[in-house]
């Protein structure tokens, strides 16, 4: 029998998988890095949470809002907020993911400044993004030559 994300969590406290997108983007990438959600007890401005849509669409995007109405998220990749997550449909939260053979946490001193850095330039993240995209395709470009 097939357990769900919500009853693993449930009876384990944690989750461990690889995302799939682009929406967390440059900190997690698509399908290469195994991330660990655990349950979310409590829930902060800047923690990266596991929510599941009104269409039954799994989402890993980062709280950078709580208001009365719920919590406003957005992807790293992103910088169109999504209004009006509730707190029953956030599943877990962030607590540690691999890149490579590395171990990062949401306690690093280094992650810590990338969510300081990246939270506050949302006002200027699409040209920010462009310009990473940009670098990265000419980079990769280059290095096939």
């Amino acid at each position: 029998m097939y357990k769900t994300i919500e009853d693993v969590i449930r009876e384990k406290g944690f989750y461990v998988t690889r995302p799939k997108g682009t929406s967390m983007f440059p900190m997690l990438k698509d399908k290469r890095n195994e991330i660990c959600v655990r349950r979310a007890d409590e829930i902060k401005k800047f923690d990266v949470v596991l929510y599941r849509r009104e269409s039954g669409e799994l989402v890993l995007h980062r709280v950078l809002d709580i208001s009365d109405d719920g919590y406003v998220c957005c992807g790293d990749n992103q910088w169109v907020l999504e209004y009006g997550v509730k707190r029953e449909q956030i599943i877990g939260k962030l607590d540690s993911w691999y890149k490579g053979d590395k171990e990062h946490t949401v306690r690093d001193a280094s992650y810590l400044r990338y969510v300081k850095f990246w939270c506050k330039s949302l006002g200027r993240r699409h040209f920010i993004l462009w310009f990473c995209h940009n670098y990265w395709r000419l980079r990769n470009k280059f290095k096939k030559k």
